[in-house]
């Protein structure tokens, strides 16, 4: 049995899923309870662009991995 590096990009998708659901439910809240002014359109935006900033960046990374290396391989008649 091959287990891949690919469970650690499951994980991180995941982990992304999460991310962006909490940061819809931030948004939300902070349309509905928070002040209509310049100041909340202005926080709103720089954590969107930050958040798909920080996204766009860990996704380019990511692609530049093999992500069908080995990590661990308990086939008997290969151990080297």
């Amino acid at each position: 049995m091959i287990i891949t590096l690919s469970i650690f990009y499951y994980l991180y998708l995941l982990v992304v899923i999460f991310f962006i659901l909490y940061g819809l439910f931030n948004i939300y809240h902070l349309l509905i309870f928070g002040f209509f002014s310049l100041a909340n359109i202005l926080v709103i935006v720089l954590y969107v662009a930050a958040a798909m900033l920080i996204l766009n960046f860990s996704f380019t990374q990511l692609a530049l991995i093999d992500w069908q290396q080995p990590l661990f391989n308990t086939n008997p008649n290969n151990f080297f």
